[in-house]
């Protein structure tokens, strides 16, 4: 009795939540992309603060989440008194959807020529939203993104392949593989197309081994006109993994087929890699992504309100960007707040108001004195090392230059003096001094010491602030 009482207010619950949600959205999309998107969804539970949705396959999932998750999330839980987590299950439809089960693509007619089954049939990890269409360029990213569309034409030259593409978290690195293989498979639908993450390429081996069926999953990568893998920095500490990937590498090179990498760090950097396979990667293109300038960031959130029925001006869109600047989720948040706003409030918007509205989000954002701690935390992870060999008395090259690095940061990053330094370092000012010296004069003359402290300098600018 009890329990059937529990079910049935969070059956009421989960009604009126969604019920206010989709009103709420209604009134923030223009009618095409709410009713392709948003009617679709079902409402399937809600319990300890998760909301569960449902979405008949993964690319509507996929789209879904990338193009409107920030808005649902807000809409949802400004319905509700507490924190909701919206999450999404595949293989569900509306009843009404069921019985007519008409195909969705995109509202671009040029996209749904490519977001068809064959894309689906061909890679399932594949977003029909990642696009070169869809991808916002800028200074910071064009050169990437003009080698990879580059590796798309059938004379594409040899020193691209492989192409490499290295940067921090959410700059856009998975989109670009994916609008290769968006891409590819459109120009030919026959064409091969692996793209894989390197967890799951180690997973699929690992059970390969175990299954004893090694020769499939051989054939299957081998098989490839174009072999992308995201991520492939977790191929570290993995030898038996590295000899499969160098061989499969060496098939594909030699076969002219063409290979696309991705990684948080050049190859170089990518500790316990074998020297073999960075000189595989270093023959080819190396490119990096640079986080988003307020330009790009402006661009970023201009093309999201075009599926948006409320328009902001861009002195309320430079007001996001010039504040936010973390990373492309948050500033979909930041929109989406907003949004949020006018769809309860009513009326207009002034800059008074979004400054408002966003004043926690910039707070967070805000440049939090960095520690010392957290630095030493983050070299000791980008140099897989402990921080207790930062700090303790061993000397061997591996770790005397981090270290080096670690104080370097430290004086220029905080307020602490060399002796309070020394001191996280269990060394005298003296030898603080020395290394901090010691780094900016290899940075003038090292081009690999300058861009790992680049690296290192963008991971530390880019720590998620807490109060």
């Amino acid at each position: 009795m009890i329990q059937g009482t529990k079910e049935s207010k969070e059956t009421t619950e989960l009604a009126i939540i969604w019920k206010g949600a989709r009103e709420h959205l209604r009134k923030l999309l223009n009618e095409g992309a709410f009713n392709q998107w948003i009617t679709p969804v079902v409402p399937l539970s809600l319990n300890d603060g998760e909301l569960r949705l449902g979405v008949s396959d993964e690319l509507f999932q996929a789209w879904l989440q990338d193009n409107f998750g920030e808005m649902i999330k807000t809409a949802a839980n400004a319905f509700t008194d507490k924190d909701v987590n919206v999450v999404y299950e595949t293989g569900h439809m509306r009843e009404d959807e069921a019985i007519e089960a008409p195909s969705r693509s995109t509202s671009n007619p040029k996209k749904r020529d490519r977001g068809n089954s064959s894309t689906k049939r061909k890679n399932k990890n594949l977003s029909i939203r990642h696009t070169f269409a869809d991808f916002v360029v800028g200074p910071e990213n064009e050169f990437a993104v003009a080698a990879a569309m580059s590796i798309l034409k059938s004379d594409a030259p040899n020193h691209a392949n492989p192409l490499f593409i290295y940067g921090g978290t959410g700059l856009g690195k998975t989109h670009i593989l994916q609008a290769v293989a968006n891409e590819a498979i459109a120009l030919d639908q026959d064409t091969v197309v692996e793209y894989i993450s390197c967890e799951e390429f180690l997973n699929l081996y690992i059970d390969s081994m175990l299954t004893k069926n090694h020769a499939r999953f051989r054939n299957r990568f081998r098989k490839a006109d174009y072999l992308l893998i995201d991520d492939i920095h977790f191929i570290s500490k993995k030898p038996g993994l590295q000899e499969e990937f160098f061989n499969t590498f060496n098939k594909l090179h030699g076969d002219d087929k063409k290979i696309l990498l991705t990684s948080d760090r050049r190859p170089s950097e990518i500790n316990h890699l074998e020297d073999r396979l960075v000189s595989r990667f270093d023959s080819g293109l190396t490119v990096d992504i640079q986080p988003p300038g307020i330009e790009t960031r402006l661009a970023v959130l201009r093309k999201k309100q075009e599926t948006q029925l409320v328009k902001f001006d861009d002195e309320t869109l430079f007001c996001i960007a010039s504040n936010i600047r973390s990373n492309v989720r948050r500033l979909e948040g930041a929109l989406a707040r907003l949004l949020t706003h006018v769809s309860i409030k009513g009326g207009s918007l002034t800059l008074d108001d979004a400054e408002r509205i966003l004043a926690p989000m910039i707070e967070d954002e805000s440049a939090t004195p960095i520690t010392i701690e957290t630095i030493q935390k983050r070299v000791a992870e980008h140099f897989d090392v402990r921080v207790s060999d930062l700090t303790g008395p061993k000397r061997p090259r591996n770790i005397a230059v981090p270290r080096m690095m670690a104080m370097y940061f430290s004086r220029r990053m905080t307020d602490k003096s060399l002796p309070e330094i020394g001191v996280c370092f269990g060394r005298t000012h003296a030898t603080v001094l020395h290394a901090v010296n010691t780094i900016g004069k290899k940075k003038s003359q090292d081009p690999g010491i300058k861009t790992t402290l680049s690296i290192l300098e963008r991971k530390l600018e880019n720590e998620p602030k807490t109060n």
